[in-house]
């Protein structure tokens, strides 16, 4: 498969000398240069474009260019380049004839001219501009719409994205300007509409992104070396293959390079790499998975968790999209629409949630909302479709209900065929290995006199092997932030550098650290609601485990105080009180009269959360 090329191109001129232009080229660089370095795209780059050099180009990487951009001078029919000037249709042949183009991005003064023909001529979606730029914005517009399109966002979000942050910078940007076809003659409140237009053909076109992934995972020796090394989580370990589709670090992870050759390292660490590149919620599950090693009942419990708690992140990460969404475009949900309620006690170890996920995914498409997480709307319609991921899914479910039947003669027969199956999902949402999960504290502004501002995060990543890796950064460099993201929250994002793009997963997973005001990071996920009671899980346990709350000390609730959690009481505390042996009223009052209430509540923020979830769904 021939690499994804985008095309960039920038011309200057001594007599109208454009002083940020090569400003705009080094940040359009820097923002790309990540996504070039993992094989996802191809960047070719003229600073000083000639006409023989567009033809070169075209000829050099035919169907292969998915973004051509223009930097420079320009008017209604004519790019101005080094030496003289391209004609507006001439160039427009030459872009019609590149089938896998995807957009124009003509970032120069009064493009508008140009753009009907090149819709005649095919290309998909255009960005130019209405009337004179400044050079400042033309930059700031430009990168900010380069830094949505490599966080995962599609051509419309990024055009979005690229308003609101001059909104941010210059307080008074004209309304966004969005056309479809081919209706170019409207010239009402010309002066009012934003500088750059985004003109396309059809939703389709707008709703591209960038590649996020290659073709080719582990070398065929690399999968045969792991098939005999491994007898038990074998296919587990297998999600290599796919992780390393969305992230090439992975294989340099797994080979050394001796004398100019690679080597295989000891493949026991194989498995830390699955582990550690999925978000520790899952991971943790597959560290519990890889001590289970036995064919029996203990093992296969943890299959049938892995399996829901990996679900159950899909769901919650796709929930919080949804959520974000509905606030954005304030659309109505059809009656009856329940994908969104929380669950009983009862309700959790039978709710399918990939069912849940299809059925929000299938609601975000009819509403036309954007996709945080884009991976997710194909597994949508996986589940929807004869696929290994629609068989694998329909087998676990069906021996969630048939797990306490299992004999013991078939007990090495199901754990082997669950594993299978548990590694189909895995592999599912093996592009999580392309996301940071971070929980992000406090955050605080640095702005010394006459210095660049920026921010200061405490923060910490949820990616580990064992749970005492979970930790807050220390170091300032990783701390340090030219943007920032909601605090006190769970965050997902592609990129831990660039936390423009982040999506929240508060209320739904939580560092109940954060709460409480220690140090380590103890992660819990969301797991069901006993009347206005919202009550977590400990995620460094299996999920039938964790109900069972044997040790009374891991299922917490939004009623708890402080004082709860020094003194050691959780959901179980009003059963663990029912006989005191008289000591309940040696000091002058009963127990039960001493209740959370009269306290003030540590997670009181993630109750308003789930308060405004409830209205925002009302």
């Amino acid at each position: 498969m021939a690499k994804s090329t985008l095309y960039f191109t920038f011309a200057n001129q001594e007599d109208r000398h454009l002083d940020l232009l090569k400003t705009e080229m080094d940040q359009l660089k820097d923002i790309l240069r990540p996504l070039e370095q993992r094989e996802f795209i191809k960047i070719e780059r003229e600073e000083s474009t000639t006409t023989e050099d567009l033809v070169k180009t075209f000829s050099a990487f035919p169907d292969q260019i998915m973004i051509f951009h223009y930097a420079g001078h320009a008017g209604s029919r004519q790019l101005e380049l080094e030496g003289g000037s391209a004609n507006a249709k001439g160039l427009a042949g030459l872009l019609g004839e590149q089938k896998n183009l995807q957009l124009v991005f003509l970032n120069g003064c009064s493009t508008k001219g140009q753009v009907a023909a090149l819709l005649q001529l095919g290309v998909k979606a255009v960005i130019a501009t209405s009337v004179p730029i400044a050079d400042q914005k033309a930059v700031d517009f430009s990168s900010a719409f380069y830094r949505a399109l490599a966080n995962k966002r599609s051509i419309k979000r990024a055009f979005e994205f690229a308003r609101e942050s001059l909104l941010v910078k210059y307080k008074e940007v004209p309304e966004i300007s969005i056309k479809r076809g081919l209706d170019l003659d409207d010239e009402s409140d010309e002066e009012e509409l934003m500088p750059w237009v985004l003109y396309f053909q059809d939703e389709a076109a707008i709703s591209w992104r960038l590649p996020y992934y290659r073709e080719v995972g582990l070398p065929n020796d690399m999968i045969n070396y792991i098939g005999k090394s491994f007898k038990v989580n074998r296919y587990i370990v297998m999600v290599l293959d796919e992780m390393c589709r969305y992230n090439k670090d992975i294989y340099h992870q797994m080979i050394e390079v001796v004398d100019g050759e690679e080597v295989k390292r000891d493949s026991s660490n194989y498995p830390d790499l699955v582990i550690k590149n999925f978000p520790w919620i899952i991971g943790c599950q597959i560290q519990l998975l890889r001590q289970k090693n036995q064919a029996n009942n203990e093992r296969l419990d943890q299959l049938l968790s892995t399996y829901i708690i990996t679900s159950m992140v899909l769901y919650y990460i796709l929930l919080s999209d949804f959520w974000d969404e509905k606030r954005r475009l304030k659309f109505s949900l059809p009656k009856g629409f329940s994908a969104h309620k929380a669950l009983s006690e009862d309700e959790l170890l039978t709710t399918d949630f990939l069912v849940r996920v299809r059925d929000i995914a299938q609601q975000m498409q009819a509403q036309k909302a954007s996709f945080f997480v884009p991976e997710i709307e194909s597994i949508s319609q996986n589940l929807a479709s004869e696929t290994h991921l629609a068989k694998a899914h329909s087998y676990l479910e069906q021996l969630r209900k048939q797990r306490s039947s299992i004999t013991q003669d078939a007990l090495e027969k199901t754990c082997l065929t669950a594993e299978q199956a548990v590694a189909v999902v895995l592999k599912s949402v093996a592009f999580l290995a392309d996301y940071r999960m971070l929980t992000v504290r406090n955050i605080s502004i640095d702005n010394p006199r006459y210095g660049q501002q920026t921010y200061e995060l405490n923060l910490g990543a949820l990616h580990a092997i064992v749970n005492t890796s979970l930790s807050m950064y220390e170091d300032d460099a990783q701390r340090r932030k030219e943007t920032y993201s909601n605090c006190k929250s769970i965050v997902l994002t592609p990129s831990e550098k660039d936390l423009s793009q982040t999506l929240n997963l508060s209320p739904f997973f939580i560092d109940k650290n954060t709460f409480l005001n220690k140090e380590h990071i103890d992660l819990y996920f969301f797991g069901f609601k006993n009347q206005d009671q919202y009550h977590y899980l400990a995620v460094k346990h299996n999920i039938f485990i964790a109900l069972q709350n044997e040790k009374g000390t891991d299922i917490i609730d939004t009623t708890m105080s402080q004082e709860d959690f020094e003194e050691g009481r959780n959901i179980n505390r009003h059963k663990e009180s029912e006989d005191d042996f008289g000591f309940g009223e040696a000091f002058g009052f009963k127990e039960e009269e001493v209740t959370t209430q009269e306290r003030a509540k540590v997670f009181a923020l993630i109750e308003d959360q789930f308060e405004q979830f409830q209205t925002d769904f009302s």
